[in-house]
């Protein structure tokens, strides 16, 4: 009982010993110059506060020893310091500026606010990666609950000195998260698959007509043919819809119609015969395999004229229609 008591007065002490006022100072040839100073000098009091305290408790609330965590302890930015003070006098005789910033406790409640929402933040992103099979969402999903976990280490530590006692109850610790984009990291490097987009295409749907669906599946599938050739390190067309597939195509035919330009005569003599002009308006939608989300959206419409017939107008508008777009959907796939 004795060292339970012992404990929570040692606990209360280190807590209590926190400064409850931070305070930095700059100076510059402008107020806003002088302001900028002061917030970095006060970012650097917030630090040494940090890593003073904290290092100096045996255990960390997530049961880390203080040799493992110390290094793990984060102090936060300049950028994102909230409810600070700033009082600014100007030196006449030297031309210059004096900016004090000031943070205390009456802004314990926004690092108290702000750290709740990192920690949900946390726990989102870990519970979506724990729930993908798909190892580029994982690896992002970790990727945010580790920022977010940083961030909010942060904003809690600042809660902290300024004196905050509030307990906060994470699912996971960052070292595990850690761990697990370590493991995940590996599989994507140990998988030819993950070193790029591996396509699957949908063929296409729309109001086609005769037997025109088959050259516009075939114009597009060599758009795709084509790109995959140019950057076969980073994007592959697959045949079939297995595990290796993590990006699905498909291709709308959204309008098509012809009209006949009337041929053109002089004295009675056709100069040019008549004329089928089609035109067409494409969509490519792009989906995440696992998530069916859609990552891009790309519309264009071609032209195209033909004095012979109706199909050799339609398949000149599919040519110029998808040589449009190859440009932009060989950078997006890319950029994915």
């Amino acid at each position: 009982m004795k060292k339970i008591i012992i404990l929570l007065l040692g606990i209360l002490m280190t807590v209590s010993s926190f400064s409850k006022t931070l305070v930095g100072k700059g100076e510059g040839p402008t107020e806003a110059i002088a302001q900028k100073e002061a917030l970095a000098d006060l970012s650097n009091q917030i630090q040494v506060t940090v890593k003073s305290n904290f290092t100096s408790q045996k255990t960390l609330s997530n049961g880390e020893t203080n040799n493992d965590a110390s290094s793990e302890i984060s102090a936060i930015s300049e950028t994102k310091i909230l409810g600070v003070d700033f009082e600014v006098k100007k030196k006449w005789f030297r031309s210059k500026y004096i900016a004090t910033a000031t943070l205390d406790e009456t802004d314990t409640s926004l690092y108290e606010k702000k750290a709740d929402e990192l920690r949900n933040k946390v726990s989102t992103n870990y519970t979506q990666a724990l729930g993908s099979e798909n190892l580029k969402l994982q690896r992002n999903y970790l990727m945010n609950a580790l920022k977010s976990y940083e961030d909010f280490e942060s904003y809690k530590n600042v809660a902290t000195i300024l004196g905050s006692q509030k307990i906060y109850q994470l699912p996971i610790t960052k070292t595990e998260i850690k761990n697990k984009l370590q493991s995940v990291e590996e599989k994507m490097n140990n998988s030819s698959l993950y070193n790029g987009i591996n396509i699957l295409y949908i063929k296409s749907s729309g109001q086609f007509k005769d037997n025109s669906k088959d050259f516009f599946d075939n114009a597009f599938n060599s758009i795709l043919a084509s790109i995959s050739k140019e950057n076969n390190n980073k994007i592959a067309i697959s045949n079939a819809n297995d595990s290796t597939v993590n990006t699905l195509v498909k291709v709308v035919l959204n309008s098509n119609y012809t009209t006949v330009k009337p041929a053109v005569y002089y004295n009675k003599k056709m100069i040019t015969p008549d004329t089928n002009i089609t035109t067409i308006n494409v969509t490519v939608e792009l989906y995440n395999k696992e998530n069916i989300e859609n990552l891009l959206t790309i519309t264009v419409t071609g032209e195209g004229s033909d004095e012979k017939s109706v199909e050799a107008s339609f398949e000149k508008a599919v040519k110029n229609a998808f040589a449009q777009m190859e440009e932009k959907l060989k950078s997006s796939l890319i950029s994915y």
